[in-house]
C-alpha cells in the first residue's frame, strides 16, 4: 500500500511538471538562419563580404567584362562562391547582386558585376589571406571608391577600328592593370593635361559627352592603390578627381563595363589607362600671358614669368607709336604661342607687324609692352607715366587715349582739330571704350540730362547713345565722375554730368571723326580736364542739328 501511494504521488508530480513545460506562455523561439551573404567588420579592411559562416569572399581583377576568367587549377586555390537564395545583412544591397554562368555550367553570385569566390588559403572564418595574391585578388568589400582590372586593351580610333594595345599603348596583345570605378567601368587621363589642370573640357562642357569628367567619394580602395594618390580639381564649378595630378576620365563610347575602347581614340596614346605605375602628372607649362593678382590693381596681364604688361594711349589706332629712344623704355611684347590663363579670352589677342618689322601682340587692339624700370616680376611702376602708359589689365570699362583730333564735317570734308577744338595739330587725350573707340559729349546737353536723342530712337543710328558697366578705370581717370540716366527707358552712361555718346560714322577703332560734326565743337570728346556739364537752363548753345 505504501508503495502504491509513493507511486501516486510520483505520478502526480510529474503531470504538474509535464503541464509547466508544455503549457508555458512564452514558447521557445528557433535559431536564426544566418544570412547567405553577410558583411563583417575586419581591423584591417573594415566591412568585408562573407558567407553565411563568415569565410571571407573575393574579387578576381581579370573579371572585368562580368564572366569569369579563373578556371581550371586557379578554381583549385580560389573556388567560386554561389548561394541560390540571396538573402543580405543590412548595409547591402539586393540590386547589387547578381548571378552568372561560368563556361564549365557552374552557377556564381557576382557583387557590382564581379564574380565572387572563397581562397582556399583562408584556414578560418575571418581569414582574409587572399588579398593582393598577384595583385589580381582582393578582399571584397562593399564600399570601394574604384577597382584595378587587368585585361587587354581593346583601343578603338576615330574610324571606329579596334586594335588590341599593350600596356605602352602599342598594338600587341597583353594583359595591363587599370583602374576602374567600383563597378569596373574604366577610367582614362588626358595626354595634354599637366598637374592638376584639366586641359579638355570645355567651360560649356560641350565636350563633355565624348570624355565626361569622373569624380567619386573616396573611401575604400583595393590595396595596391594608395589614397595620397587621389585628389579633385574644380573644373568649371564641378569637381574631378584626379590620380597622381592627372584628371580622371570615362569614355562616352565604352558602353560595357570592362570596355576600354578610349585607349586608341581617336589614336593610340592620347588617352592612356592609368594604373599604380602611372608616372605623377607633368607640372604646367606657364601661359605665355597670365593674370595675375595685384595689391593696388587688381587683376593685370602679365608675361608667362610674371612681368607686367602695359597699353600706350598713343596706340589709339592699334598700331604702335613707341619707336627709336621710347623702345628702350617700354620692349615689346610678343609670344608665337597665345596660351592663355583662365579668365581670358584668345579673340581678344592679336599680332601686328611694327614698322620696324618686328612683331607684337596686342591685347583688345592695344600693342602690349614691358617696362624697363620694373625690376622684378609683379613690379607695376610703369602705370601713369607721362599720363600715358597704363597697366594692362582685362576688366577696364574705359580708356584713356592720345591722338590727334581730325574732325570730319556735314560735307565729308576732314580738318587736323587741337584740344580746343580749333584746326591745328596736337595730340589730345581723350576717353574711349576698353577698345579705343571714341567718345563724345553734346554741347547741347545739360547735367544729367540728354538734350538730343529722340524718344523713338530715329536718331540713334548718328550718335549712339553709350553705356557700360563700370568696373575698372585707367588710374587718371576717377570713379566718382561716371554716373548713368535713364533715356526713354534705357541706360546711358555719363561723364562729369554729361551723357556719353559715340558717332556712327567713327568705323574703326582710333577714329574721332565726330569732333567735326557737323562743325566744330558741336560734339567734342572729354577727358580728365573736362569741365562739369552746366545745369539745366544754363547751357549758352542753341545748337539743335545733329
Amino acid at each position: 500500500m505504501k508503495k502504491l501511494n509513493y507511486l501516486f504521488v510520483l505520478a502526480l508530480i510529474f503531470i504538474g511538471c509535464s503541464e509547466d513545460d508544455y503549457n508555458s506562455d512564452t514558447p521557445s523561439e528557433p535559431n536564426p538562419i544566418a544570412n547567405a551573404i553577410q558583411l563583417k567588420n575586419d581591423a584591417t579592411f573594415g566591412s568585408i563580404i562573407t558567407d553565411k559562416d563568415g569565410n571571407s569572399l573575393y574579387f578576381f581583377s581579370q573579371d572585368t567584362k562580368s564572366t569569369s576568367n579563373c578556371s581550371g587549377g586557379c578554381i583549385n586555390a580560389w573556388p567560386v562562391f554561389y548561394t541560390e537564395t540571396v538573402t543580405l545583412d543590412s548595409g547591402l544591397d539586393a540590386a547589387d547582386f547578381g548571378e552568372i554562368t561560368r563556361e564549365d555550367g557552374a552557377k556564381q553570385t557576382t557583387y557590382k558585376g564581379w564574380p565572387l569566390y572563397f581562397f582556399a588559403n583562408d584556414n578560418a572564418a575571418g581569414d582574409t589571406n587572399g588579398d593582393g595574391v598577384g595583385s589580381n585578388w582582393y578582399i571584397a568589400k562593399p564600399d570601394y571608391s574604384l577597382m584595378i582590372a587587368q585585361a587587354q586593351l581593346v583601343g578603338r580610333d576615330a574610324a571606329g577600328n579596334t586594335t588590341n594595345l599593350t600596356s605602352d599603348f602599342t598594338p600587341g596583345d597583353e594583359l595591363t592593370f587599370y583602374i576602374t570605378d567600383s563597378r569596373g567601368n574604366t577610367l582614362y587621363k588626358f595626354a595634354n593635361d599637366t598637374r592638376d589642370n584639366n586641359n579638355f573640357t570645355a567651360d560649356d562642357f560641350s565636350n563633355n559627352g565624348v570624355w565626361p569628367i569622373y569624380n567619386t567619394d573616396l573611401n575604400r580602395l583595393p590595396s595596391i592603390l594608395n589614397a595620397s594618390d587621389f585628389g579633385t580639381i574644380d573644373v568649371f564649378g564641378r569637381t574631378q578627381m584626379t590620380f597622381r595630378g592627372s584628371p580622371l576620365y570615362k569614355f562616352g563610347q565604352d558602353a560595357q563595363r570592362g570596355d576600354n575602347f578610349g585607349v586608341g581614340f581617336p589614336s593610340a596614346g592620347v588617352w592612356p589607362t592609368v594604373n599604380q605605375n602611372t608616372e605623377p602628372a607633368p607640372e604646367p607649362v606657364a601661359n605665355a600671358i597670365q593674370l595675375a593678382e595685384d595689391a593696388t590693381f587688381g587683376k593685370i596681364l602679365t608675361d608667362k614669368d610674371g612681368n607686367s604688361l602695359y597699353f600706350f594711349s598713343q596706340d589709339a589706332k592699334g598700331t604702335s607709336n613707341c619707336s627709336g629712344g621710347c623702345i628702350t623704355a617700354w620692349p615689346v611684347f610678343y609670344t608665337e604661342d597665345v596660351t592663355l590663363d583662365s579668365g581670358l579670352d584668345a579673340a581678344d589677342f592679336a599680332v601686328i607687324t611694327r614698322e620696324d618689322g618686328a612683331k607684337q601682340t596686342t591685347y583688345k587692339g592695344w600693342p602690349l609692352y614691358f617696362f624697363a624700370n620694373d625690376a622684378t616680376a609683379g613690379d607695376t611702376n610703369g602705370d601713369g607715366v607721362g599720363n600715358n602708359w597704363y597697366i594692362a589689365k582685362p576688366d577696364y570699362s574705359l580708356m584713356i587715349a592720345q591722338a590727334q583730333l581730325v574732325g570730319r564735317d556735314a560735307a565729308g570734308n576732314t580738318t587736323n582739330l587741337t584740344s580746343d577744338f580749333t584746326p591745328g595739330d596736337g595730340l589730345t587725350f581723350y576717353i574711349t571704350d576698353s577698345r579705343g573707340n571714341t567718345l563724345y559729349k553734346f554741347s547741347n546737353d545739360t547735367r544729367d540730362t540728354n538734350n538730343f536723342t529722340a524718344n523713338d530712337f530715329s536718331n540713334n543710328g548718328v550718335w549712339p547713345i553709350y553705356n557700360t558697366e563700370l568696373v575698372k578705370l585707367p588710374s587718371i581717370l576717377n570713379a566718382s565722375d561716371f554716373g548713368t540716366i535713364d533715356v526713354f527707358g534705357r541706360t546711358q552712361m555719363t561723364f562729369k554730368g554729361f551723357p556719353l555718346y559715340k558717332f556712327g560714322q567713327d568705323e574703326n577703332r582710333g577714329d574721332n571723326f565726330g569732333v567735326g560734326f557737323p562743325s566744330a565743337g558741336v560734339w567734342p570728346t572729354v577727358n580728365q580736364d573736362t569741365e562739369p556739364a552746366p545745369a539745366a537752363g544754363l547751357s549758352t548753345d542753341t545748337y539743335t542739328g545733329y
